[in-house]
């Protein structure tokens, strides 16, 4: 611990008058002097009155300028902050689509980072608030078009701080400090704001003292937003009707002696307007208070002249004497506010700390008179000080971000409570520290604490050869150090403020930077505002253009694929032709799975994936996962176990569900090392969950890249080795998860393995149902009495054979058949079928154009249209239902059910169809 010293105040010695040897020379002095003196005394007093007058006032000036400023910049912030949320493009959309979960993880994270916004909250247009956070429903739908920061901000639709208001929720008093949300075609589609309660306000603006004085806030109706001692609701319009109050309020700066009514004293008031915010700030000291001194020196001289005439030649020599040394404090003072003002507007123009300590410690050194002054920042936590920046001789080989003990400042706590510290340092412990302070001539230094919001931030300390420090000195230190710490901890805020939306904006690029060519080329264009929703337009129409144009593609060979195979499997005689065949079916679906599984990735990206959630036992979709990836293990040598009850049901979509488990195991084996192994299980969760685990014995994830783990086409380095993927699998797992309302999670130890967990809520068993009721063979008897004309509109050869072959097991249907759009509407008016069976993708006309002309037409607009394609995107199906087709059935198609609504479309009751037995 160093050695404190008391600090001790410069004294003058007093001052001798001259020595007079003639008695009548004294007395015509003394009668000379007797009138200089009252002359001098009163022009001396009034004029020293004067200065000290102007003197607080321009202090005052000072502080009102420096909170107003720190005030200016703290708001500015908080707005700025709320428009750069209110620009990004996830936001933008979850507020355009009303979206309050999307909406409420923003807020979330807005209000996490800056606790000190007591609430954020979301309104649309009208002011009708619908998300909030903390979230409280009850206000979820309630109009506020009646407060002043709705008025405010749809006035012009620019940021708008409220003035000060009672909340609903607590009555508290607050105000609100709102943004409006623009489109990119900067239309307003919602507003986005903040509750700053005053209490966190007056916790910042607490600390600043003022001797004989103090500052206060209001907004622009007149109302108190901060007052030391006149807080609540019952003191908001205490001063609406001071003049100086008046004079804000008209956006007026100043400094002037006015009356305050409501305290019944005479104040030197400086007030400043704050256009930004429409709040003013004062900074006033009781005049009585302030001119106390002087005008006890008044009185107690006249009494002294009166009494001691005798000694009037003395007094008048102390008089000039202390004319001379006010004439020097005016000066000094002079200098001195000067100088602080100087040191206003560095700390207005600097942003970052380092610039503002630099542009404050050259003037502070040449106020003060010292060889060196230095601003140090405090890490309390770690014991160290941060040199930050400095004044005087370079001998220092230092710079920002150099540490020091903190043993070096002195007695910490003492600091902590505001109180300075004088350390000789020739009694310091002898380290490289010490010797580098004695090296640059620095003997002694006072240190005198930044405290900011109550909390010690650093400190200024002074000094040089061995000293005293003057009470001005100590004064403008002081003075100093304590805008210094505003300035300080303002810039910090600043600089945390800058680097989210820094980081934010680096979040939006890496994001950029992951999509496909189309939405890079969407991205850019999005900068561009106006054109960016229908180039966003064009690319999704593209893609599902794309999407449905290899959903056809891919789905039409498959079709006669499988429906031949159908067929073939109604028709096979032996184990060895239906195994055959069985293998072609199973190949078939399989394919056929994979081009859903392209279909839903679209879906998952557009926000339009349906699911089915219906009880599905565990142990099903597990081990039949399980069995289709086997071949896979056995290929990379990976042994796979399981432990799966049989009993366990879960709510999910079953194809939804082995999707999941399917990701997880290929990933846990395409990860794993050769010859590891791969362990399924499945068991009982807390509170109505069941998990189910997928564990392997692989490398393992490092701790820094879990964060990344579930981001589309993140790879984690993996695009560098040989192992194939498109980093869309575990992305697309935990989205299909918690759209089935539960969780994926993972846990990993590098060089041991990782564990996939899925957790899902645990469903009752569904009813058993009677197979043998409900089902038999597909190969079931033909419906008797079942006549009639059947139409096909098909291009594709193989496929009018296959319903050719189809509706042979119907004998008594006669089928017509044509491969163009225009052909087929000729024969439906010429043979007015019983059903017709449309095809979309037709070499002429498209299906929809005509299922419209056949809608269209008198004759032909009763005919029932069954849609036959290979398109099995949602919204088409929708729209040609709606457009009058009766059933649409996807390719490849499915036998039994085709035949099903060929019977019901010609009003017969369904039967199943049993074949012949070949």
């Amino acid at each position: 611990m160093p050695s404190v010293l008391p600090w001790t105040m410069a004294s003058d010695a007093p001052h001798r008058g001259p020595r007079l040897h003639s008695p009548r020379s004294i007395y015509a002095a003394l009668a000379a002097l007797l009138l200089v003196v009252f002359v001098l005394s009163a022009v001396f007093f009034a004029r020293a009155i004067r200065v000290e007058e102007g003197e607080r006032l321009a202090q005052n000036d000072a502080i009102a300028r420096s909170v107003a400023a720190s005030i200016e910049a703290r708001e500015q912030g908080y707005l700025n902050l709320l428009r750069s949320y209110a620009g990004r493009f996830r936001f933008r959309e979850s507020v355009k689509r009303q979206d309050r979960q999307e909406a409420l993880v923003h807020l979330r994270q807005l209000h996490q980072g800056f606790p000190e916004l007591d609430r954020v909250f979301l309104a649309d247009r009208a002011g009708i608030v619908w998300a909030t956070e903390p979230e409280t429903p009850e206000i979820h739908g309630r109009s506020y078009a009646f407060r002043d920061w709705y008025q405010g901000v749809s006035r012009s639709w620019q940021p708008y701080m409220s003035e000060v208001y009672q909340t609903d929720l607590g009555h508290t008093l607050a105000v609100a400090l709102v943004v409006p949300i623009h489109d990119v075609d900067q239309q307003v589609i919602g507003i986005l704001a903040s509750v700053q309660r005053l209490d966190v306000l007056r916790a910042w603006l607490l600390p600043i003292q003022i001797p004989a004085g103090d500052v206060f806030v209001v907004d622009r109706k007149g109302q108190l937003v901060f007052h030391r001692t006149r807080a609540g609701a019952q003191h908001l319009a205490d001063y609406v009707n001071l003049p100086v109050v008046r004079r804000l309020l008209e956006g007026r700066h100043g400094m002037e002696e006015l009356e305050n009514p409501v305290d019944g004293e005479v104040n030197l008031s400086a007030y400043r307007w704050l256009p930004a915010l429409s709040w003013g700030v004062v900074a006033h000291r009781a005049k009585n208070v302030v001119l106390q001194r002087t005008r006890t020196l008044v009185l107690v001289s006249a009494g002294v002249g009166l009494v001691l005439s005798a000694m009037l030649a003395r007094l008048g020599g102390l008089a000039l004497r202390n004319e001379r040394r006010i004439a020097s404090a005016l000066a000094k003072s002079t200098e001195r506010l000067q100088l602080l003002h100087e040191i206003d507007r560095a700390l207005i123009t600097a942003t970052a700390p380092v610039e503002i300590a630099e542009a404050v410690l050259p003037k502070l050194r040449d106020l003060l008179g010292v060889p060196r002054a230095i601003v140090n920042l405090f890490d309390l936590a770690a014991g160290e000080v941060e040199w930050l920046a400095a004044a005087g001789r370079r001998r220092l080989h230092v710079g920002p971000g150099v540490r020091f003990p903190l043993a070096l400042m002195g007695d910490v706590e003492a600091l902590r409570r505001g109180e300075l510290q004088v350390i000789d340092t020739g009694l310091l412990p002898h380290d490289a520290h010490t010797e580098a302070l004695l090296a640059s001539g620095v003997r002694t230094y006072m240190v005198v604490p930044m405290i900011a919001g109550g909390e010690l931030i650093g400190a200024v300390s002074f000094g040089g050869a061995p000293s005293e420090f003057s009470p001005e000195q100590v004064s403008i230190a002081q003075e100093v150090a304590a805008q210094l710490a505003i300035a300080l901890e303002q810039a910090r805020l600043l600089e945390r403020v800058k680097r989210q939306a820094e980081e934010l904006e680096q979040r939006v690029q890496e994001r950029t930077l992951e999509l496909s060519s189309a939405n890079e080329q969407l991205q850019r264009e999005i900068a561009e505002r106006r054109r960016a929703e229908e180039e966003a337009d064009r690319a999704n129409r593209a893609k599902s253009e794309f999407l449905s144009r290899m959903s056809h593609e891919l789905r039409t060979p498959l079709n006669g694929i499988i429906g031949f195979a159908q067929l073939l499997e109604l028709e096979a005689d032996g184990a060895e032709q239906r195994e055959s065949v069985e293998h072609i079916l199973k190949g078939g679906r399989h394919l056929l799975s994979l081009i859903n599984e392209v279909l839903d990735i679209a879906r998952i990206e557009s926000g339009k994936l349906a699911i089915s959630l219906e009880p599905v036992l565990a142990s099903d979709v597990l081990r039949a996962a399980l069995d289709m990836i086997r071949p896979q293990a056995a290929a990379r040598r990976v042994e796979v176990r399981e432990t799966v009850p049989d009993d366990g049901y879960v709510t999910a979509d079953r194809q939804r569900l082995q999707q999941v488990v399917l990701n997880l195991l290929s990933n846990a084996i395409k990860y794993n090392r050769e010859r590891g192994s791969v362990h399924v299980s499945c068991e009982d969760g807390p509170q109505g969950w069941v998990r189910i685990l997928v564990t392997d014995t692989g490398v393992g994830i490092a701790p820094e890249m879990m964060s990344r783990l579930f981001r589309p086409f993140e790879r984690l380095g993996a695009e560098q080795t040989t192992v194939e993927g498109t980093g869309l699998g575990l992305a697309l797992s935990q989205r299909l998860v918690e759209v089935m309302g539960g969780t994926l999670s993972v846990k990993s130890t590098v060089g041991e393995g990782t564990t996939f967990t899925v957790e899902l809520r645990r469903a009752e068993a569904p009813p058993v149902r009677d197979e043998h009721a409900s089902g038999g063979d597909a190969d079931q008897a033909r419906p008797p009495g079942i006549r009639g004309k059947v139409l096909y509109i098909e291009d594709n050869l193989s496929n009018l054979r296959l319903l050719e072959r189809i509706l042979a097991r119907r004998p008594s249907l006669t089928l017509l058949s044509a491969m163009q759009g225009s052909r087929g509407l000729e024969l439906a008016r010429d043979h007015r079928p019983d059903l017709i069976i449309l095809d979309l993708h037709l070499p002429d006309l498209s299906g929809s154009e005509v299922l419209a002309r056949l809608s269209a037409d008198p004759t032909t607009k009763h005919i029932p249209v069954v849609i036959l394609s290979a398109d099995a995107t949602p919204g088409r199906i929708t729209r040609l239902l709606e457009q009058g087709a009766c059933a649409y059935l996807t390719k490849p198609l499915d036998v039994k059910q085709l035949l099903g609504v060929i019977d019901d479309a010609l009003g017969k009751p369904r039967d199943e169809d049993r074949g012949q037995t070949h």
